[in-house]
Parts: structure tokens; sequence; C-alpha cells
């Protein structure tokens, strides 16, 4: 894995930053997605893997289980424009796979990154992790 990203400068202070700078604090603390790029409620089968060194882990989540991460990630904010990111290649990776009737949207994450997105393989935009959904697939995979 290359040009893995991550943010930096989230919270109050980068608001105000954002502020000074004639940002908008949505854009510096993350905007909210519109519904197109949510996953649909009516997904019930949530793939949980973990890849780390020499071990792969992956769990299958239908029912409730797999409604939260569903509620979980749709939850999430959209990263902030111009974020800067680090560029750490290999470690850890966590993926989160939606299937659904018509459509796939797998979800990615690792030490320096935020939440990369693909739907249909096509990119999404890149959401910013809460402790919630890390809390979650951390615990879906027995870290």
């Amino acid at each position: 894995m290359s040009g893995v990203r991550t943010t930096i400068g989230i919270g109050a202070s980068a608001s105000l930053l954002a502020l000074a700078a004639g940002v908008s604090p949505a854009l510096a603390t993350g905007a909210s997605r519109p519904a197109s790029e949510h996953v649909p409620a009516s997904v019930h089968k949530v793939e949980v893997l973990f890849q780390g060194t020499g071990q792969a882990t992956a769990r299958w989540k239908r029912g409730a289980k797999a409604a939260q991460l569903v509620e979980l990630f749709n939850k999430l904010k959209r990263e902030p424009r111009d974020t800067v990111h680090c560029d750490v290649a290999g470690g850890p990776q966590t993926t989160v796979t939606f299937k659904g009737a018509k459509h796939t949207w797998v979800a990615t994450q690792s030490a320096c990154t935020n939440v990369v997105v693909t739907r249909d393989g096509k990119g999404q935009p890149t959401l910013l992790p809460s402790k919630k959904w890390e809390a979650a697939i951390s615990h879906d995979i027995g870290r």
C-alpha cells in the first residue's frame, strides 16, 4: 500500500485557523455527506478484514451488527479540502466491505490514513474516522 493519507490539525484550533484564513469551519472540520454517498440501510452483509504483519483476520457481520456498521459509516464526515497527509507506506490495514444489491462500498483505513472509500471500484471522498467507528471495527476483528 502506498500513498496512505491522514489528517493533521482537526478540531477547535483548526476551525479558528480556518476562520482567520477565510475558509468555512465546516470545511476545516469535515462536512456532512449527501445521501448519494451513504450505504443504504438495506445492506445486511458487511465484511471487516484486518491485515497486519503476517496475519489476516476477516469477520462477516449480518443483522443488527451490520446495521450498526452501516449507521456509523454513514455518520462519518468528509475530509476537509487541502488536508495535509503523510506518505507512510505499509503497515496494518482494516478494510470494511458493504455489499448491497446494486453496489459495493469498500472503506479502507490504516495507521496513517483517514477512511479511503470506493463504490464499485470508483473513488469517493475520503472520510474522517470517528472514535465510535474505530472502536466498532477494532472490536469486530478482535483487537
